[in-house]
């Protein structure tokens, strides 16, 4: 009988055992008093540095510190990963916004206008009374912000692998200018090409020679067995303005559309290297002395 009963009390120990490791869980997994909301935005200044802010509310009674934060967005690859923020977020709705590196879009196929999977921030949150607790929030699904710029890695890889629009050789000229060139360069489409059009910087502006803004557009087609094209370019400081030069977050950035087909004009850059900077900073160069001397 004491054998039976040593076994029995042995068997009651282990039971309570679980059933404080049981609790125990359940306590971890209880759901979050904290009422936190998060979506993303973005700036001009994001869109250079291919980052968005995380705009972060706090919808509850007491101030919270975020220690760090990450974007888990599958759709993405090579983000920042963990983000010290180290940011006060005070109660009653309040944004506050750490901006972070999304990496680029994972893509598929040909698809122009994919969706981005469902994606959450990672938060490691601190309370006034100094616990510190790792919180998930979701992001909204779909999410308008996250599929624009998975389209638009999208839409660059597709045009990459059809073509290159790139500059060609520049020549410098008396008045500060620069001559060079548009080239149009086939790559993988085996259809009709068509560069729309393409416009300057916000400093720089760049117009076919020699009609220059009496250019009829389109400015060139790349016909089925022919592999390149070249168009003949000035680029001048004549958009230089005291308000462009505040804004010269964005000075090497060429927008150009393109048709694939007679397609719907699809957004493209043209590439910039090494080469095209050294050309355009003396023309940049010349247009702040300039105002700078107004």
């Amino acid at each position: 009988m004491k054998r039976v009963a040593v076994l029995v009390a042995v068997l009651a120990l282990a039971l309570s055992g679980c059933n404080s490791k049981n609790s125990d869980k359940s306590d971890k997994s209880e759901k979050s008093d904290l009422k936190l909301r998060v979506e993303l935005t973005q700036g001009r200044v994001d869109e250079v540095r291919h980052t968005v802010q995380v705009s972060m509310h706090n919808d509850g009674p007491a101030k919270l510190v975020i220690q760090q934060l990450e974007l888990k967005a599958p759709s993405f690859k090579d983000g920042a990963g963990p983000v010290k923020a180290d940011a006060w977020l005070p109660p009653g709705g309040l944004q506050v916004d750490v901006p972070v590196s999304y990496g680029t879009g994972v893509c598929t196929g040909d698809d122009l206008k994919p969706h981005a999977a469902a994606s959450t921030v990672a938060l490691r949150v601190q309370t006034e009374d100094g616990k510190v607790t790792d919180e998930t929030v979701a992001l909204a699904d779909p999410n308008p912000m996250l599929d624009k710029l998975l389209a638009i890695d999208c839409q660059q890889a597709y045009l990459d692998r059809q073509a290159t629009f790139t500059f060609g050789p520049w020549t410098h000229l008396p008045s500060g200018w620069v001559d060079g060139t548009v080239i149009v360069k086939r790559t993988g489409f085996k259809g009709t090409i068509t560069l729309q059009e393409f416009v300057g910087s916000i400093l720089l502006e760049v117009l076919p020679t020699p009609q220059r803004e009496a250019t009829p557009k389109p400015y060139a087609v790349l016909a089925p067995g022919t592999d390149e094209v070249r168009i003949p370019i000035v680029v001048d400081g004549e958009r230089c303005t005291p308000h462009a030069l505040a804004e010269i977050k964005k000075p090497y950035v060429f927008p150009a559309w393109v048709s694939l087909d007679g397609g719907p004009p699809l957004y493209t850059e043209l590439k910039i290297t090494d080469a095209e900077v050294a050309a355009f900073k003396p023309v940049i160069d010349a247009c702040a002395a300039g105002h700078t001397q107004m």
